[in-house]
């Protein structure tokens, strides 16, 4: 064990510490004795399958103590953890039945789709479909065929979901009939709830919002396609380099809220040892996420010993603050939601993240004068110009946080 994860894991309660250890798919004779070390300890078993729960790491949870320390556990938690792990998989095989009948779907209407994560992120990864925790699909499309995935997702009687903002139903009708509204959408996709309800779907234009300032368009990711076979039906899939990059743009713009992030990245070198790390590091250099990169890869390296190679270990020496951000996430990464949403502010840590200037300033610009649908809301048209909302926005915003400013004043005062 090297000392880095030493120091890390040792700040952690006795459950944590052994969620992390069992929190991969091959365990070394090392790994295993620490698991058998912490099983001795008194061990909160409930505490630990709500962080399992809460971290979706509870299959390769039950799968390590199932083959490294069965008896070490007590019987009706083993039990408890066996039958959570054969839900997830029927699940997944549900999941993946589904997702394969919405490819050929989209097929069938002409429209060009691939699906990132979900099933085939579980399968070419961890080489088994049971062993992820996965609870929507993510499927991608250009923007040019968005209102067409739209119009079909809708046509089937699937559900569009509505987070953001309170539509009544003629302004929802609005929303659907409108050939621009996606521009307004912050994250680049749709949420459907699936016309029987069992789970969503996530139609996307991009694989990382554009106000992120870390691209990876669907045309540049489309040049570099593979395959993984679900199922024995052979689909197109993510280069294992792409998927790094991706794992890593998304984990830290979700300021990494669960370890199965984590697990993905580590999992995925590990299970591609031939994996060119020199066109990773160029196109993260490139995209102006090498911050990004290098926090994700070494975090997968400390918390459950993923091999970097010296190439990745010399570039995160160069730059002092990717240490600083790992031990910032490392610190935060276990707390409970409240805890979290107190600690994290979300826009300082985005810009922690990123390394260049430029790239500072399009995510800050983005987020204050691109307009959302919170603006769309204020004048709900179907065809309303988008200049007008841009318009909009920045007085908005203007208001918004005068108001928030002077409730805090006000606060303070009292």
């Amino acid at each position: 064990m090297n000392k880095n994860q030493t120091q890390t894991l040792g700040s952690y309660p006795t459950e944590i510490q052994l969620i992390i250890n069992c929190a991969r798919k091959n365990i070394d004779t090392e790994t295993a004795d620490i698991i058998k070390t912490l099983l001795t300890q008194k061990i909160d078993w409930q505490y630990l399958i709500q962080i399992a729960e809460t971290h979706s790491v509870k299959p390769i949870l039950y799968q390590t103590i199932n083959n490294t320390c069965r008896d070490a556990v007590p019987k009706k938690i083993l039990t408890q953890l066996q039958k959570k792990f054969r839900t997830n998989a029927l699940r997944n095989l549900y999941l993946t039945r589904e997702l394969l009948e919405l490819l050929d779907l989209f097929a069938k209407n002409n429209i060009p789709v691939f699906c990132f994560k979900g099933p085939p992120l579980a399968q070419c990864v961890y080489g088994d479909i049971s062993l992820r925790q996965f609870s929507d699909l993510d499927l991608l499309v250009s923007e040019k065929d968005i209102v067409k995935g739209k119009d079909l997702l809708v046509k089937q009687g699937n559900k569009m979901r509505f987070h953001v903002i309170e539509l009544e139903e003629t302004e929802e009708g609005a929303f659907l009939e409108s050939e621009t509204i996606h521009q307004f959408v912050k994250e680049s996709a749709y949420e459907f709830d699936y016309y029987n309800a069992q789970f969503v779907i996530e139609l996307h234009w991009e694989v990382i919002p554009k106000y992120f300032a870390f691209p990876l368009s669907i045309d540049y990711l489309k040049e570099d396609l593979t395959t993984v076979t679900l199922l024995n039906t052979s689909i197109p899939n993510l280069s294992p380099e792409n998927y790094l990059l991706l794992l890593c743009g998304h984990g830290t713009k979700d300021c990494w809220d669960k370890l199965s992030r984590i697990c993905d990245i580590a999992e995925l070198i590990c299970a591609y040892p031939q994996l060119n790390w020199q066109f990773v590091m160029e196109q993260a250099e490139k995209k102006g996420g090498m911050r990004i990169v290098l926090s994700g890869v070494l975090l997968a390296h400390n918390l459950l010993k993923a091999p970097l190679p010296d190439l990745v270990l010399e570039k995160i020496e160069l730059d002092i603050e990717i240490k600083k951000i790992v031990a910032q996430i490392q610190n935060w990464l276990f707390l409970d939601s409240q805890e979290r949403s107190e600690q994290i502010k979300v826009f300082s840590f985005h810009l922690w993240t990123k390394e260049r200037f430029k790239d500072k300033i399009w995510y800050a610009l983005s987020l204050f004068l691109t307009p959302t649908t919170s603006d769309w809301v204020l004048l709900p048209k179907s065809n309303f110009p988008a200049i007008f909302y841009y318009l909009i926005r920045p007085i908005r915003m203007l208001v918004k946080y005068s108001l928030k400013q002077k409730s805090i004043d006000s606060k303070v005062c009292n």
